[in-house]
């Protein structure tokens, strides 16, 4: 197969599409939404989740100030929501829930609400946060989570009952998975 040398700061988009998260925080009584497409499990046992937050963002100062925030699983349907949550700032959009038609659930251990229009919710409190280059390494360890049976069951997803997941690649453009395989053994 041929390949070429692409630019160091495209390799994103290769190791991109992961799944784009709707991030919740709230602290002294205002909360806000923003879409992290960098994030990854990081340990199973405790469950921990790594994602990147730019320091500059609006919400950096709710979720370094509360320690926690919840990790919502977004689908097509809501897909324009997410993508103008990212858009727009907290500093101008005061209710983004309003300001996008979604909805506050309330969570079970943390302060911020999850999105009641995702199909999963993972409640964290942070562990650590480490600087990278004005941006923060966020490790978070989930204590709490809930997924539309439908949906996910017995730890995978269920794309027989027309789950789609986003996948972020860059700027509005997003990709899509419908279902999933399974390799066969050699």
């Amino acid at each position: 197969m041929d390949k070429r040398p692409i630019a160091l700061a495209e390799i994103y988009h290769l190791l991109n599409p992961g799944p784009v998260v709707l991030v919740s925080v709230e602290h002294g009584g205002r909360d806000n939404l923003f879409p992290v497409s960098w994030v990854m499990p990081a340990c199973d046992d405790p469950p921990v989740a790594a994602l990147l937050v730019a320091r500059e963002h609006f919400s950096f100062p709710l979720l370094e100030a509360s320690g926690e925030l919840g990790l919502n699983l977004p689908t097509l349907p809501i897909l324009d929501a997410v993508y103008g949550c990212g858009k727009t700032s907290g500093r101008e959009v005061p209710d983004k829930f309003a300001r996008f038609g979604l909805h506050r659930e309330r969570a079970t251990t943390i302060t911020a609400p999850l999105v009641a229009e995702c199909v999963a919710g993972i409640e964290c409190r942070v562990d650590r946060i480490h600087d990278v280059e004005g941006s923060a390494l966020i490790l978070a360890r989930a204590v709490a989570a809930r997924a539309a049976p439908d949906c996910f069951r017995d730890g995978e997803w269920r794309f027989e009952a027309g789950l789609v997941l986003c996948h972020h690649l860059n700027g509005a453009r997003f990709c899509l998975s419908e279902r999933a395989v399974t390799a066969r053994r050699p």
